[in-house]
């Protein structure tokens, strides 16, 4: 009996943390979006929730999700908010929206949460010097993960440029006019999807930008700039948006002005919103880039594998993946048929996990890895 007793108390030291954790890890995430589904900026940032809740319940973590409604003072206020608590969580995801992401940063390291960037990090070199990347100044900045917004704005101009040359739209100049859309200036995720838009332009001597507007992620905006612009560039045959809202907004005034989109007019955008991806299968949008609302969701597989002994760090504290793919008339079926529900529940992200699977060498957080996972 004795030696059993020793026995049974050898297996408590011996069994891993993920089984003999009783408690849930607590994630607050600050979401700078809005907190219903339906508006004008579109449905991204209520996804990026939805798929990390489906993601927690999996894991079994406890997340809270705090909304700043499309303010960007109220992410500081939230941050206040969660600094004052008695019983903070054990981590904190944060997105450097608007460039607020030092501020929340500084808040979040004078309450020592462990605190993790993604979607956006910091960019500007006054930043990076003050804060510094994960893992270096700051113990409890614990990592980042961005998409490569770059590649998403490259891609969808590329998609949309070849497609308007190839139906022969090119102008009484003989180039091709193009109309771009900036969902903003400022934030990081925008400049690069901008510059990825500039690159793939210079890569063809007959293709002309004519503008680049900015429509602050709104489909009103851009319905009622798009109606204006046409008087100044009548012979537009791409319109180039930073989001599906833009490109949604450009479609309906494409209509309005008698103008055939997907036939005319080669339009494109980024999120893989219900609505766009609709318009894809009609043929009206030519293309959505997306995936990347579901970088929440991945964030928690890395710090469900942190906090149970398989530190992240082993591809980096700071990481940039693709993340990104297309979806087009040539795939758009496959991905309907699985998830046009949204019911991220048929997802098992305990797949992705290092520690529920030694097997795994690599993270893969690809639109066709999720694809294979789907129940």
């Amino acid at each position: 009996m004795k030696n059993k007793h020793y026995f049974l108390i050898l297996c408590c030291f011996l069994l891993p943390s993920v089984i003999s954790s009783g408690a849930s890890m607590k994630v607050t995430f600050i979401n700078p979006g809005v907190s219903v589904e339906n508006n004008q900026t579109g449905s991204f940032w209520y996804n990026v929730s939805a798929f990390m809740k489906a993601a927690a319940n999996d894991l079994d973590i406890d997340l809270e999700v705090l909304y700043a409604e499309r303010n960007h003072l109220n992410l500081d206020r939230l941050m206040e908010k969660v600094k004052s608590r008695e019983q903070k969580p054990d981590y904190l995801i944060i997105v450097n929206e608007k460039n607020r992401g030092t501020a929340q940063l500084e808040i979040a390291m004078a309450a020592g949460i462990k605190t993790f960037m993604m979607l956006n990090a910091l960019t500007k070199s006054e930043e990076i010097e003050k804060m510094g990347v994960p893992r270096g100044k700051h113990a409890n900045w614990i990592g980042s993960l961005v998409p490569d917004n770059y590649y998403a704005g490259y891609q969808v101009a590329k998609t949309l440029i070849d497609k308007a040359l190839q139906s022969d739209k090119t102008a009484s100049d003989g180039k091709l006019h193009i109309l771009g859309y900036a969902g903003d200036f400022v934030t990081p995720a925008a400049v690069l999807r901008n510059k990825g838009l500039k690159a793939a332009v210079s890569e063809y001597p007959n293709v002309e930008l004519k503008q680049l507007l900015v429509a602050h992620w709104s489909k009103e905006k851009a319905y009622h700039k798009t109606i204006a612009i046409f008087a100044r560039y009548p012979e537009l045959s791409v319109i180039w948006a930073a989001n599906d809202p833009i490109a949604l907004g450009s479609l309906n005034a494409l209509v309005k002005l008698g103008k055939s989109p997907g036939k005319e007019v080669f339009v494109g955008g980024v999120n893989w919103d219900p609505e766009a991806l609709q318009a894809i299968k009609e043929n009206k949008l030519s293309i959505s880039m997306g995936g990347h609302f579901m970088t929440g969701g991945w964030v928690l597989v890395l710090l469900y594998d942190y906090h149970n002994g398989k530190d992240f760090v082993e591809e980096g504290a700071v990481l940039d993946m693709k993340i990104f793919d297309p979806l087009d008339s040539k795939n758009i079926d496959q991905y309907l048929q699985k998830f046009a529900s949204q019911q991220w529940d048929k997802i098992d992200f305990r797949k992705f996990s290092k520690v529920l699977n030694p097997n795994i060498i690599k993270y893969n957080f690809s639109a066709s890895a999720l694809l294979e996972q789907a129940q």
